[in-house]
């Protein structure tokens, strides 16, 4: 809730120093210290990755945001809903776009 109030103070500082001394602090807002980014806390652990098939999305799949290319085009083919589009097809491309999509370009 600090962070918040310290956020929104330049637009409404009236009413985010009342909302401060409201949690109990004396000091005034404009001698606290602006928050500090942490990268840690805005990372993404998982990302959606949506799966098309020469173009359409059919599926999407949630796979951890470090995951190696290879590991994620894998798991697009083993999706349920993908690999029955493509069994008994010819597989001519696979294109990565990385961390958005894989696209798998079949013929037949």
């Amino acid at each position: 809730m600090e962070a918040v109030i310290l956020l929104l103070a330049p637009l409404v500082p009236h009413m985010t120093q009342e909302l401060w001394g409201m949690l109990g602090y004396d000091q005034s807002l404009a001698e606290v210290s602006w928050p500090v980014y942490d990268p840690n806390v805005a990372s993404e652990e998982q990302i959606t990755i949506v799966i098309q098939i020469n173009g359409k999305v059919r599926s999407r799949i949630i796979v951890p945001a470090d995951e190696e290319v290879e590991q994620i085009k894998a798991m697009a083919r083993a999706d349920e809903k993908i690999a029955g589009m493509i069994a008994g097809k010819d597989v001519l491309k696979e294109v990565y776009v990385p961390k958005k999509l894989v696209n798998i370009v079949v013929k037949g």
